[in-house]
C-alpha cells in the first residue's frame, strides 16, 4: 500500500504503490485484516468518511461500488448513508449497503434515549421506528421508549427482548414484542428494566423478558439495584414479587443471591439450611455457610465448607478430598 488518499478523513482507502489503483484495508490493517484493490477511477476519486468514498461514476463503501443515486447520495449529520429515495444501513456484513425499507430519508434520523446504555440502533422518520434498520410492527407516530427494555404505542405495550440463546447478532436476536393492551396510567420510569403504571409495575430484562404485577395500591417504592425494587416494603425481584423476604434485612449478595436475616435465596428460590449470618458466596453457581457447600438451592451433604473452592478453568469444584462438577460428586 502506499499513502493515504485522505488521512484527515479515512485511515483505510490508500493509493497502491506502484498501480493506478485504489485500496481499501480497514483500519491500514492490510495483515490481519486484508485489503481489496478497486475498481475505482484513481484520478477522479475521493474520501468521504472512513468506509465511504466516490469517483466520477460510483459511490463506494468498504471498496465496494455501490447500487446508490449517486447524484443524490449523502451521508448526514448523523452519518447515515441516503439517497433522494432510500437510507441505507451499513449493519449487513457483506459488501453491499442495505436498504431501509419504508424508511423516509428526509427525516429518518437516531431515535435516542437521555441515557442510553444498551447501544441498540433505534431511529425513526416522520411516521415509523426502526430498530437495527428494521421498521417495528408498531404505531410509529406514538411509539415511545420508555427505558432500555420497554415501550408503549397509543395502543400496546412492548416488551425490548434480546434472545441470549440466539447464535446470530443484537440485530437478528433483538426484537419488539406486543405484550399487552396499553395501560390506562401514564408511565413513570424507575430505571431501565422497571416502569411503573399507577398501581401496577411493569418489567422486561435479560433475566426474565416481562412481567406485569398490579397491586391494590403502591404506597411507595425504592429501587436497589437494576434487578431489585421494593414496592410497599415487598421485594420485587426480576419482576417477581418475593413476599416472604424481610425488605429490612435484605442483602443482594451476587448476581443469583440474596438473604435476609432469615433465609438465603439463590435465583428466587430458598436454600434450606442456609445460615444468613455465615452465609459466603463461591462463585455463580457455588455457596457455603459454617457447615455446608451449596450448588444453587441444593445442599452438598458430603462437602467440607473449610477449603471449597472452584477452578474456574475446569468447572471443577473441590474441598481437597471431593470434587464436584455442576454440583455432582465426581467417583474416581
Amino acid at each position: 500500500m502506499g499513502n493515504p488518499v485522505d488521512q484527515a478523513l479515512s485511515d483505510s482507502y490508500y493509493k497502491h504503490r506502484w498501480k493506478q489503483k485504489i485500496i481499501y484495508s480497514p483500519m491500514g490493517n492490510w495483515f490481519e485484516l486484508g485489503y481489496t484493490e478497486m475498481t475505482a477511477d484513481a484520478a477522479t476519486f475521493t474520501v468521504l468518511n472512513r468506509d465511504f468514498g466516490k469517483d466520477n461514476k460510483n459511490i463506494f463503501w468498504k471498496g465496494y461500488a455501490q447500487q446508490v443515486d449517486y447524484a443524490s447520495f449523502r451521508i448526514d449529520e448523523h452519518n447515515i448513508p441516503k439517497d433522494a429515495k432510500h437510507v441505507y444501513s451499513t449493519l449487513d456484513y457483506r459488501n453491499e449497503l442495505k436498504i431501509v425499507l419504508e424508511a423516509d430519508p428526509t427525516t429518518y434520523k437516531p431515535y435516542l434515549l437521555a441515557n442510553e446504555t444498551y447501544g441498540q440502533q433505534w431511529h425513526r422518520d416522520h411516521q415509523s421506528v426502526f430498530l437495527y434498520g428494521k421498521k417495528v410492527e408498531a404505531d410509529g407516530k406514538t411509539f415511545t421508549r420508555l427505558n432500555q427494555s420497554l415501550a408503549i404505542d397509543s395502543l400496546y405495550l412492548y416488551a425490548i427482548v434480546y434472545d441470549y440463546n440466539g447464535t446470530g447478532s443484537a440485530e437478528t436476536n433483538t426484537s419488539v414484542i406486543r405484550k399487552k393492551e396499553r395501560p390506562a396510567h401514564e408511565a413513570e420510569v424507575i430505571n431501565d428494566y422497571y416502569v411503573r403504571f399507577g398501581n401496577s409495575i411493569a418489567l422486561s430484562n435479560w433475566k426474565n423478558p416481562f412481567a406485569y404485577l398490579q397491586f391494590e395500591k403502591i404506597e411507595n417504592y425504592r429501587i436497589i439495584d437494576e434487578r431489585n425494587i421494593v414496592v410497599n416494603d415487598q421485594l420485587v425481584s426480576d419482576g417477581e414479587l418475593m413476599s416472604d423476604i424481610d425488605v429490612s434485612s435484605v442483602v443482594i449478595l451476587d448476581r443469583d443471591f440474596i438473604k435476609d436475616k432469615n433465609a438465603v435465596y439463590y435465583n428466587k428460590a430458598k436454600i434450606t439450611g442456609a445460615e444468613p449470618n455465615t452465609f459466603t458466596v463461591i462463585s455463580e453457581v457455588y455457596s457455603k455457610d459454617s457447615q455446608h457447600v451449596y450448588y444453587k438451592t441444593h445442599t452438598l451433604n458430603q462437602a467440607d465448607p473449610t477449603n471449597f473452592n472452584v477452578n474456574y478453568a475446569t468447572g471443577i469444584a473441590s474441598d481437597g478430598k471431593l470434587s464436584f462438577k455442576d454440583g455432582v460428586l465426581i467417583q474416581e
